[in-house]
């Protein structure tokens, strides 16, 4: 894999990859030519892409010869770039993105780009194609009713035999086990007041964002520019805030000078992985912090649209840092028992508080960090209308557009 952003990635990256030999491993193979429409052309290509997929991820690039040996075997050194010819690069790209749609389940994404300037008069391509680290494997071939299961090593592409395939399937329940106990361990922690800063109100939002790559391999991030982190990792719901290293990463936080006690704090760890809790969630009329006997309310607006922009910062801070996708969203509302939705067409009353005081929403995973937040939070805000005796968030249109003026 080209160790730099996908976006970034330009046709230098690419010259460099020649100039310097750089040859096939385990994340990296080069193709001359693109799949054609042969059966067995597509069933091969759909080969490859699982094998990346149900290992660690990778990069295929198409339009790159391979340079061969005084026998005439493939050495897995690129020898020159054969740039692609006879269709435009978004043909090609629609092109591979439907093979795999159709092709593969579950199902896979992966990221195509054109990288152009090669051939007379630069009119020439190559595609990139890059596919994260899947942690839905393991993925199977089916196109034309293949059921065939590939993973990789530093040899290349190999076929999973069935002990195999069993033990990925382990290993995703087990992936999933680990996030469940992270979650509930966090959630229990923040429940007993357990937190990184004191908070003001008992009642919060929890919110948790997992890159899974770095979360399950343990990689430790460098957080030593804290200008980029103060600024993308703030709180929710802020306009000015205090940072500070801690054992755990960075903390950024919004606390009473006077009190100590904080409204909202961004936990980043230093595996990526963020804790964002919000102690203003609920409201008494008058727009007061309720206590004990008041009627609670959740600000219906504002509180999705705190939460979209603080996940739209905590993207760009992942890009800065060269962490990517897939992410796991999850939240929870904690104490929040009794609360209503107050909304632009009342006060919510009409219909049914909240009935627990742990409401832990549906999890959404994300495959790219360039995702339409509102889109990809859309299941989590219905759930919290759902929760509150509505049957979806009011602030989409039937269309699914999240639009505060819909109404």
């Amino acid at each position: 894999m080209i160790q730099k952003s996908f976006d970034d990635i330009n046709k230098a990256d690419i010259d460099l990859l020649i100039d310097e030999k750089t040859s096939e491993f385990k994340t990296l193979e080069y193709k001359e030519k693109l799949p054609s429409s042969k059966d067995a052309d597509k069933k091969e290509f759909l080969a490859d892409i699982t094998s990346f997929a149900n290992a660690s991820g990778g990069d295929i690039i198409y339009g790159i010869k391979a340079a061969m040996d005084s026998n005439g075997k493939k050495t897995g050194e690129p020898d020159k770039v054969v740039p692609i010819k006879g269709k435009t690069a978004d043909e090609t790209k629609l092109q591979i993105e439907n093979i795999v749609r159709l092709g593969v389940a579950p199902r896979v994404k992966v990221h195509v780009k054109e990288i152009s300037g090669y051939g007379n008069g630069g009119n020439g391509f190559v595609i990139l194609i890059r596919i994260p680290q899947s942690f839905a494997s393991p993925h199977m071939v089916t196109f034309k009713n293949t059921s065939r299961f590939y993973c990789r090593n530093s040899a290349g592409k190999y076929q999973l035999d069935v002990q195999e395939i069993r033990n990925a399937f382990l290993a995703t329940d087990s992936q999933a086990d680990r996030i469940r106990s992270f979650l509930q361990d966090r959630l229990a922690k923040i429940m007993a007041d357990e937190t990184p800063i004191p908070l003001t109100m008992p009642h919060r939002l929890a919110l948790h964002i997992l890159p899974l790559n770095s979360f399950f391999n343990q990689k430790r991030l460098n957080f030593s520019t804290d200008r980029d982190l103060t600024l993308n990792f703030r709180p929710i719901d802020v306009s000015g805030w205090d940072h500070r290293y801690n054992l755990d990463g960075f903390l950024t936080y919004r606390d009473n000078r006077e009190t100590k006690l904080c409204d909202s704090y961004c936990q980043t760890f230093f595996n990526g992985t963020i804790e964002a809790v919000y102690a203003d969630i609920l409201w008494a009329k008058g727009g007061r912090k309720p206590q004990s006997g008041d009627t609670a309310f959740i600000a219906s607006i504002a509180y999705e649209k705190y939460v979209i922009e603080a996940i739209r910062n905590y993207f760009n801070g992942y890009k800065a840092l060269g962490v990517e996708a897939p992410v796991a969203i999850s939240m929870a509302l904690l104490g929040c028992k009794g609360a209503y939705m107050y909304t632009d067409f009342g006060m919510g009353l009409d219909a049914n508080p909240i009935d627990r005081d742990v409401a832990i929403l549906p999890e959404v995973q994300v495959a790219s960090l360039d995702e339409d937040v509102p889109t990809i939070m859309r299941p989590i805000f219905d759930a919290v209308w759902n929760a509150c005796g509505h049957p979806r968030s009011y602030n989409y249109t039937e269309n699914g557009i999240w639009n505060v003026r819909s109404w």
